[in-house]
């Protein structure tokens, strides 16, 4: 039982790691290595536990297991309205859409919290123009980071950049979850559900929630709200985080290693 709350406690801080404003590049898995293979397992097995709990606890009606899980649980705080968060580098310098540091051929994406912490999105440079896209060719844009599956985060869930895996998505570039094989297409706003990222491929059945970008006169870039389904877990996109983001900020880029979706 200490080596499963030990897990649980784990996994879970992989949601509270991210503090409000902080954005770090992160990298896809390679499932080709056994090893990775073992952690996209353990994060299906410690995800199908923790809903397995959330089970047990609505069933006590506020026994020991409910309380159990409300102690794992982060505490949920809310927004009445979409913040308009600016987005800045590590070293304090604003994100330019005209200058953006980051190329489509990059692997890995820069991930941001918004509206609220424990809240994880991507921002992408694609190599197309793409719906709501900003910048000087229209493709820079930001879409959640959680699968709308089961909730798999960064870097289960990563954007494959034109070339990597030509015979998906016309070689355009696409979202994949590596935990159970949804993909999404960044270029086609979805018709149903309020937009967002469209489904190529499932067992996912919504389409990833987008994070509307805005930019003003100096090109500084703001997130300003979200459109498309409430982000994996919540109700209410504006309602579970632990707080409201103020800003972004990226780490240094690591060398990712990933596979196409079988």
């Amino acid at each position: 039982m200490e080596e499963f709350d030990r897990k649980v406690a784990t996994f879970l801080a992989m949601f509270s790691n991210a503090q409000p404003g902080v954005v770090r590049k992160v990298t896809p898995k390679d499932l080709s290595d056994p090893k990775n293979k073992a952690e996209v397992d353990e994060a299906k097995r410690n995800m199908l536990k923790l809903m397995a709990v959330g089970g047990l606890a609505a069933l006590a009606g506020g026994g020991a297991v409910a309380g159990a899980l409300q102690y794992l649980e982060p505490p949920m705080v809310g927004l009445p309205t979409y913040p308009r968060v600016q987005l800045l580098y590590d070293d304090g310098t604003p994100v330019v859409s005209t200058s953006y540091r980051y190329t489509y051929e990059e692997l890995g994406q820069i991930i941001f919290d918004y509206p609220l912490t424990n809240e994880p999105n991507m921002l992408l440079n694609l190599k197309y123009p793409a719906p709501n896209g900003i910048g000087p060719n229209g493709t820079l844009v930001a879409f959640s980071a959680i699968c709308q599956h089961l909730g798999c985060i960064p870097p289960y869930i990563s954007y494959y950049p034109p070339g990597d895996c030509p015979t998906w998505n016309n070689n355009m570039g696409f979202i994949h979850c590596t935990c159970h094989g949804s993909t999404y297409n960044p270029y086609v706003s979805a018709t149903a559900n309020g937009g967002g990222a469209a489904i190529i491929t499932g067992p996912t059945v919504l389409p990833i929630p987008q994070v509307i970008l805005e930019e003003d006169s100096n090109h500084y870039v703001y997130a300003v709200r979200m459109i498309g389904p409430p982000v994996k877990g919540h109700f209410n996109t504006l309602v579970g985080g632990q707080g409201v983001s103020s800003s972004v900020k990226t780490s240094p880029p690591e060398t990712p290693v990933q596979s196409c979706p079988t």
